[in-house]
């Protein structure tokens, strides 16, 4: 009996792919939270993800010291860029409060990951988003934790308010102080430092100054870094030192810090800790910090004003307008602007800039002199109003109001007649500076034979998908019938005037000073007072006529000529143009 043996190709399994698991974890701003949970939930979640073999470690997520009610979270958002990027497939996270605290924000970001195959693990509530009654009972519980949170948030705010009216505190960073647990101390070190800030600006320093100072003298910032100007105008302004506290200055809403402009009650406790400035030195130093924001500008010695100085006004921002400087064609001139948009900040308030010389007239206008004068504007003016791009609204000392249009003419009046023919030596050399088109190397070297105008490049693509270049007058085709050439041939014809293998530029200047060229034929005059004469042809480009083509052409012409509203249409059009043209009808 015969055996039969079958072969059999063995087929090699692949081992299951690694599901990438990454966790999220965050301590939040509320009282008693400590880095330390931070770190603890970090090493919990590394450790846990990496002791399972059938996952692969994708890295841990923690935000320190935000609210859960937003999530404009740096390491949330980089999360989720993450795993749209495809590098997690399951994320960890302790709690649905942990993960987020607004239930729109929570099922939002749950659903576009759900679409994206990626699995969310509620620990506490032993919810998995990918199962079939995940998202259902995820919104119940959302719902619960949103609740708690603005119950929770009421109770914490109910509790500091209390604490207010009895004189105590809920912050205890401050500079030239240290809380003790139950009291403030003061860090003498730090209290001499405060001490040199008030001082120095009582003797007229600036902050940009004092911050100078402390940077040579090696002095940190209270967190040990550098001590900004912005720091030093935060102290001078803290009735802290004073020994004294004014509570509740600014509020939390929507998870942002806000100042308490009136919206929420303020507390003001006297003696609740040491002094180190007395109450009259800051009192003296809050009364000139107010007359420099009336004085604005004129304030600070250092910036060159005018008698348009905080004069015009934004209505929009309610910031005023700033002078700036602008290069133009011309050379640099002076124009105003918004504040805001000075400092880079978009143009939110829709105004333009207003050309200073421009300006000066119009106001001349309206005060009926002859030109702009210091002295009688800042009589008659009390300030100008720009409410939009092109208005302006003058509010006059004596309570009228003069409304005028503005329509820069800048650009026109830097096109004067000298700096058109200055644009015109440039654009016909090759020394361009730095103008929009750059020089070719014909760039002033070719004149009309016929009208004497310069040649200028161009560049045509033909059907076959190659680019041509060629040079033509920059006279009208009506008023000088030149002929074209090619770049490629123009260069041909130089080797063969010069004797080069290929084209050289720089051979080419260095030997001719000029070529003209006119009835097909280029004339290179030579930098030693001779030339020589070139003829060329080039090929009309273009694909031609067959004879079914042409028929067809013929048909369709006498069909449309045929129609009487086509040639009385036509002849409409000729009688306008000759009557336009002044043409003789004889």
């Amino acid at each position: 009996m015969t055996k039969i043996i079958q072969k059999v190709n063995a087929v090699k399994m692949e081992p299951p792919r690694k599901r990438k698991v990454a966790a999220y974890a965050r301590i939040s701003i509320e009282k008693g939270r400590t880095p330390h949970s931070l770190s603890a939930q970090i090493s919990y979640y590394s450790k846990f993800i990496q002791g399972n073999a059938d996952w692969e470690y994708a890295g841990v997520y923690a935000d320190k010291a935000v609210s859960g009610l937003t999530t404009d979270r740096p390491e949330f958002q980089r999360m989720l860029s993450d795993a749209r990027d495809g590098k997690i497939d399951i994320i960890l996270t302790k709690s649905i409060s942990r993960f987020a605290r607004n239930t729109v924000d929570l099922l939002e970001t749950v659903r576009e990951l759900k679409d994206l195959g990626i699995e969310v693990r509620f620990q506490k509530e032993k919810i998995h988003t990918l199962s079939e009654d995940g998202e259902l009972m995820l919104s119940l519980l959302a719902s619960f934790a949103q609740e708690e949170s603005r119950s929770i948030s009421e109770n914490v705010k109910w509790g500091i308010r209390k604490n207010f009216q009895k004189g105590i505190g809920n912050s205890f960073h401050i500079y030239g102080y240290r809380w003790t647990g139950k009291e403030f101390v003061i860090v003498e070190e730090e209290a001499k430092i405060v001490r040199l800030i008030y001082d120095n600006y009582l003797k007229g320093i600036s902050a940009e100054k004092t911050e100078k100072q402390l940077e040579e003298m090696g002095v940190k910032s209270y967190t040990g870094g550098h001590f900004g100007n912005n720091s030093i105008r935060q102290i001078l302004k803290q009735e802290r030192y004073t020994g004294n506290t004014l509570f509740q200055k600014t509020y939390i809403e929507d998870g942002k810090t806000k100042y308490n402009n009136g919206e929420l009650p303020q507390y003001y406790a006297r003696n609740t800790h040491p002094v180190i400035i007395s109450e009259e030195t800051f009192n003296k130093v809050q009364e000139i910090r107010q007359k420099k924001r009336e004085l604005g500008a004129f304030a600070n010695p250092h910036i060159k004003t005018s008698a348009l100085t905080s004069k015009i006004k934004c209505t929009h921002c309610n910031r005023s307008f700033q002078r700036a400087g602008k290069k133009n064609k011309t050379g640099h001139t002076r124009c105003w602007m918004c504040a805001t948009r000075k400092a880079g900040q978009g143009n939110p308030c829709g105004t333009g800039d207003i050309n200073e010389e421009q300006l000066k007239k119009i106001i001349s206008e309206v005060l009926d002199i002859d030109e702009f004068d210091d002295e009688v504007f800042l009589e008659k003016v009390d300030h100008i109003d720009v409410t939009g791009k092109d208005h302006l609204e003058f509010f006059m000392t004596d309570g009228s109001l003069i409304h005028r249009t503005y329509a820069s003419t800048a650009r026109k009046d830097a096109w004067t007649p000298e700096y058109k023919e200055r644009y015109k030596r440039i654009k016909r050399s090759k020394d361009t500076n730095g103008l929009k088109n750059p020089a070719t190397p014909y760039t002033g070297f070719i004149r009309c034979a016929r009208c004497g105008n310069s040649f200028s490049g161009q560049r045509r693509t033909l059907k076959d998908g190659t680019t041509e270049y060629y040079l033509r007058c920059r006279t009208k085709i009506s008023e000088c019938p030149s002929n074209t050439i090619q770049e490629s041939t123009l260069n041909a014809l130089v080797c063969d005037v010069l004797d080069l293998d290929e084209y050289s530029e720089e051979a080419m200047d260095k030997a001719m000073d000029y070529c003209e060229i006119a009835d097909n034929t280029v004339s290179f005059h030579f930098r030693d007072g001779h030339f020589e004469e070139r003829q060329y042809e080039e090929k009309k480009r273009g694909t031609p006529w067959s004879k079914e083509r042409r028929k067809k052409a013929l048909k369709g012409m006498k069909e449309y000529w045929s129609d009487p509203e086509h040639r009385k249409e036509a002849s409409d059009r000729m009688k306008k143009i000759r009557k336009e043209k002044k043409w003789s009808s004889q």
